[in-house]
Formats: structure tokens, sequence, C-alpha cells
């Protein structure tokens, strides 16, 4: 069901909103690593598909200057147990805890912010950054900043080829009998094949696939197939008492094949998890509870099941010498792997065991962390890194290359609607891809005058005063500081008839196919620019949404007497609850006894915090259709709609 704003987190913005203002005594200044500074905006993190570690931000902390010294800054990420910042610092039940030291005002520190994975999806998070600046004469000192987390998974991101568990041998130990145990193991599996691009392969018969397990303490072997059918990967689950847990293909000779060829890799055809624990002292952890992963850390009490299946599972899956293509990854200390040594910034070697080399130069460098115990962050869950599915690759694999973390940074706004002189004008440019705590610029051309860019949000915004064309180069980087910036040139022009002031949309009367009750359908030619693609609230008319309502759905415009039309400029409500951008959409017009899709039409962009606009060739028409497609399991809204001639 899709959650109302609740308001708590409305008291939350509102303190926010009010935070100490940068120039009060005792003041910190926070920076980040373009140089601007973060103490009213905040910072923003990504948490990416919600099952692999997420990449980090770097800030650097400068002390104020008109108190004494030696000044000590406690800082507290607060509100969610998932955020963390680097060594040494502790994680809590509330938030991430760490303490820098200043001998003087010209001393500087730099820390690392980042939020563990959650693996349900669900809406964008707002938190907060507390500094608590301790002069040498006592005298303390409060400020905040806004924490904003980016959720990229808006639906769960599930294999897309089947994985079987076989538990018939688990005869020793019995630990898969109980349900929370086996589905944290479970888990740990999947998250692997979540990144694969995966059809099924052809069908392997009952009994037709071999593999082997061993006995308690490995001193027999023994010998099993499959007991069903399956066209994906069948996974055997064992546990032992001694002396490891370890993970490993078949080593048969038989391969999986699609439509009857065998598949490049060659991929095997099944694998085999087994499972030690014998650790005085320690207890099981089977939580999947997003807000119990900093529990993980609370040193010599738990054995994360999750992290240490992900881990072992691993060698099953891709890092063991059963796997040609990782034979000759290790025989070449992965020199030929171009993709892993442009991301990493070095070759990544793996050892006679198959692991990445636990020390810091091959820590995932976006996100910190390893495939082992030691991470730049506190913490001793095993996390998936995007390093190590690159590495996976060389098994075979392919990986799903449209997951967000695959994709570079790119701007995706191609171009910005005419501004009316003398009126406000409010454009925000949108990207997608790398590290989204994006730095925007204008680095070539000027702005009309009376028009600036935000850094920070993209947003392009002001009164317009002199009317002509106006062209301009914006630069966007990332906050990966390999990342290549990307620019695009824009045309953007004032005064100039057209769509400066001509929005005929006001003059309509809107319908729609369906509107949710707390939402409006009037609001889809209000003649408003909004803030964002999650501008407004429910029950304030301010926006037109479908939930629960999916599929086909649409917004008309109705005129009493007929319009020239030639362009359409559509803003998508995207509330991250269950209302998204549309999978597809069209523009159609009333031909006076059907509607059909106007001609000519322009490429049908889907992107957030923008006007999508669309030209196509004239139509005289008395009704205007947005039809929108929604996503799987989502459906769609509209913030305003705009006509032009």
């Amino acid at each position: 069901m899709r959650r109302a704003i609740l308001p708590a987190v409305l008291v939350l913005v509102a303190t926010l909103l009010v935070a100490t203002p940068a120039h009060a005594v005792g003041t910190a200044t926070v920076v980040d690593r373009f140089g601007r500074v973060v103490n009213d905006y905040g910072v923003k993190l990504v948490d990416w598909e919600g099952y692999l570690a997420n990449p980090y931000i770097e800030l650097t902390v400068r002390p104020p200057t008109d108190v004494p010294f030696p000044v000590t800054i406690d800082l507290k990420a607060e509100g969610t147990s998932r955020l963390m910042m680097d060594l040494p610092s502790q994680l809590t039940a509330t938030g991430a805890t760490k303490q820098l030291t200043f001998a003087n005002s010209s001393e500087a520190k730099t820390f690392k912010l980042a939020i563990h994975s959650k693996r349900a999806p669900g809406a964008d998070e707002l938190y907060t950054m507390r500094l608590t600046v301790r002069a040498g004469n006592g005298t303390s000192y409060v400020q905040t900043m806004p924490i904003r987390v980016q959720q990229d998974q808006k639906t769960a991101l599930e294999p897309t080829i089947p994985v079987n568990f076989d538990y018939r041998y688990d005869t020793i130990t019995g630990y898969f009998n109980n349900a929370a145990f086996r589905t944290a193991a479970e888990e740990g599996v999947k998250d692997w094949f979540r990144f694969f691009n995966l059809q099924p392969f052809d069908t392997v018969a009952a009994g037709a696939e071999s593999n082997h397990l061993p006995g308690n303490d490995w001193q027999n072997t023994v010998n099993v197939t499959n007991n069903v059918a399956y066209n994906g990967m069948y996974v055997y689950f064992r546990g032992i008492q001694t002396p490891y847990s370890t993970g490993y293909p078949a080593r048969n000779g038989q391969y999986h094949t699609r439509g009857g060829q065998q598949v490049a890799g060659p991929i095997h055809r099944s694998t085999a998890m087994i499972f030690e624990y014998d650790e005085a002292g320690k207890q099981l952890f089977t939580s999947l509870a997003d807000e119990d992963w900093y529990r993980t850390e609370i040193a010599g009490s738990v054995l994360d099941v999750h992290g240490l299946v992900m881990h072992e599972y691993g060698h099953a899956v891709a890092f063991h010498s059963d796997w040609a293509g990782m034979r000759n990854y290790v025989n070449t200390s992965g020199a030929n792997d171009q993709e892993v040594i442009a991301y990493q910034g070095r070759t990544v070697p793996l050892d006679s065991s198959y692991h990445i080399p636990g020390t810091s130069p091959y820590w995932d460098r976006l996100s910190g962390q390893s495939g082992g115990w030691t991470h730049l962050f506190p913490t001793r869950r095993w996390m998936l890194t995007k390093l190590a599915l690159l590495v996976a690759e060389n098994a075979g694999w392919p990986l799903n290359r449209n997951l967000t973390p695959f994709l570079a940074p790119s701007i995706v706004t191609t171009s910005l609607p005419d501004a009316p002189t003398g009126q406000a004008y409010t454009q925000t440019l949108a990207a997608r891809g790398g590290v989204p705590f994006y730095d925007w610029r204008v680095t070539g051309g000027a702005l009309p005058a009376g028009l600036s860019l935000d850094r920070f949000t993209g947003t392009i915004s002001g009164t317009p005063s002199a009317a002509g064309t106006y062209s301009f180069t914006v630069e966007l980087r990332d906050y990966d500081a390999l990342s290549t910036p990307v620019t695009r040139t824009f045309q953007l022009t004032v005064g100039g008839g057209g769509t400066g002031g001509g929005n005929l949309a006001t003059a309509a009367t809107a319908s729609c196919s369906y509107t949710s009750t707390w939402e409006s359908c009037a609001a889809v030619n209000t003649g408003g620019d909004p803030a964002s693609s999650n501008s407004g609230a429910p029950n304030q008319g301010s926006r037109w949404g479908t939930w629960p309502q999916q599929g086909e759905q649409w917004a008309e415009l109705t005129w009493p007497s007929a319009q020239a039309l030639s362009q359409v400029q559509v803003y998508f409500f995207d509330d991250n609850q269950g209302i998204d951008l549309p999978a597809s959409w069209r523009l159609q017009y009333w031909t006076g006894s059907s509607y059909v899709d106007v001609p000519g039409a322009g490429a049908y962009t889907r992107n957030a915090n923008a006007y999508n606009t669309v030209t196509f060739s004239p139509v005289n028409t008395t009704r205007l259709r947005v039809v929108l497609q929604s996503a799987p399991n989502l459906s769609v809204g509209l913030l305003e709609v705009k006509a032009f001639s």
C-alpha cells in the first residue's frame, strides 16, 4: 500500500530548514571535493540497487576561526543505523559517530560518509549530520545539515533465471532447517544473480547433473545428482562441523546450453555451498532487517550468515580455479581486464585461493569495502561490491549494464523550453549514472542575464531580462574522482514568441482516466513550474496521480475552440512511493471522431525533474491527450502539461 507523508518527516524537514546560519559564532565549514560549502545544502548519498556496497563521499571540515583552540568536533550522522563514517568511528543504533580534533584554525581534516544498502525498495530518505563544536574554553556550539539519500531501487531486483536450492544433504548439522538461516543463506546466493544479465538455459533433466559434497571434516565424498529438472542454476547446501566454509562449481565437464549450443564461459550447471560454523563464543546472526546491519560490528559476538554465504558462494559462482575464465585471469594477474583496471585504477590480481587481496589498494574504490573483514568503514558484514562483480564477469557471467552501478554519468536533458522576457523561469537539468552528488557548472557561453545555474540541483532559474537566443555549455561532474566530466550545449531563446508566454494549456479544461482521491486532475494545467518531480503533497491540488491504478492512463486537455498545436511540454510526477516515471508515453489529438497519435513527433524522453518537450507537425484540434503506460507494479502521474502553437 502506498504510504502517506508522515508528520515526523515534516517535523524533520522543518528542523533542517532552520539549521545554524553559516555566519554564526563557532560554526565549522564543511566543503566537498568540488570546493562547494555544503553547510546549508547538505550532502547527497546514493543507495544503489540495494544488494551491494554503496559509494561514499569525502568531505573536508575546517574549524571555526572565532573560538579558542584546541577545538574538538563531534560528528553524528543521525536517523538510521545504516549511516557510517570511515574509521576510526563507531556504528550505533541511531547513526555513526566520529571525532575530529584541531590544534589551530589552519588545520583541515577529511572524513568519509556512506550508507549501508537497503534491501527493501523504498522512497528517498532524509537524515541529519550534527556537528558539535567544543572550543578550548569548554563552550559548545551545535550545527546541522541535511543528509539526502537517493534510493535507486524502486522495485525489488530479482535474478532473471530460477535458482534451485537443494537441502537434502544437510544431514550433519541441520543448519538449514532454521527458516531464518535458510532465508539469509538463499539471499546471499541470489545477490550474485541479481546483477547478471541472463536468460534461462536449456532444461537439465532430473538426475542428469552430477556434483559432489564433502563428508564431515572433508573425510569422504558424497556423490549427488539433481532431483528435479531445472533451467537456471542448481545449488546444493550442506552444513558441516569443521574445518571451513567454501563454495565450488561442479567439475563434471557438463556446461549450460541454450538452443542446443554451449553458452560462452563455459558456465557450470550446478554449484555447492558448504557452511561450517565452529567458532566459540559467536552467535549465528540471521537477520536481514536493514536496521540490524550495524550489529555485525559487535566484535566477537556474531557470525553473519548472509555475509558469510555471500562471500563463500562467490567461490562457487566465479572465484574458483574450475572456472576457465578465472584461471586465465589469475594466470595473467588481471592484466587483460581493461575494465577492471580502468575502474580500480590498477590491475587487481587474485591470490592463490582466488581472493581479491585484502589490503587497502584493492578495496573497492567507490565503496571502500572488500570481500573480507577489513574495510575503510566499521562493518564486518561481507558485502558484494562493484569491483567483485567486474572481476566475476571473467567467469562468463554477463553483467546487467542497465543497472545504476554500471551507468556512466550523462546529462539526459536534451533541450530547454523558451523563456518569456520578464517572467520567472525554472528548469531543472536531469542527469543519471555515476555517483550522483552532482556538480553543475556553465563552462562555455553564458546564461541569459537574470538566470543562474544551481551547482547542487542543476536548476536554471531567475527572471530573464533581455530577449535573444543564448548558447551555453553545461558541465556535469559526479562524485567519482576518476570519472570524466560530461558536457552538453544548450540553446535558450528568451522572448522569442512560440513557447515564450504562449502556453495554451491554461485555457483548457482537464480530465483524466483515473485520479487518486488525494490528488487532482486539475493540477495538470495550472501554468506553474514544479521544483522537482516530487513536488507537492497529498490533498493540495498540486499534482495528478493514479495510485493504485496501473497500465495505460491518460490526462486530457479540452478547449472550447480548435487550437493550432505543434509542441507540448510534460513534467512527470515521481514520488518514489509507487508513482514512477512512465515506461512509455505518447501524445494524441482529437480528429473530430477519434484520437490518433500526433504526426512527426520527436523523441518521447522520460526525464525526471524537468519538462519533457515533444515537437510535432502542426495540428488543429479541440482536444489533446497525454497517454502514459506505467511500469510493472507502479502507477503514473503528472505535475504539469504545457501546450504551444
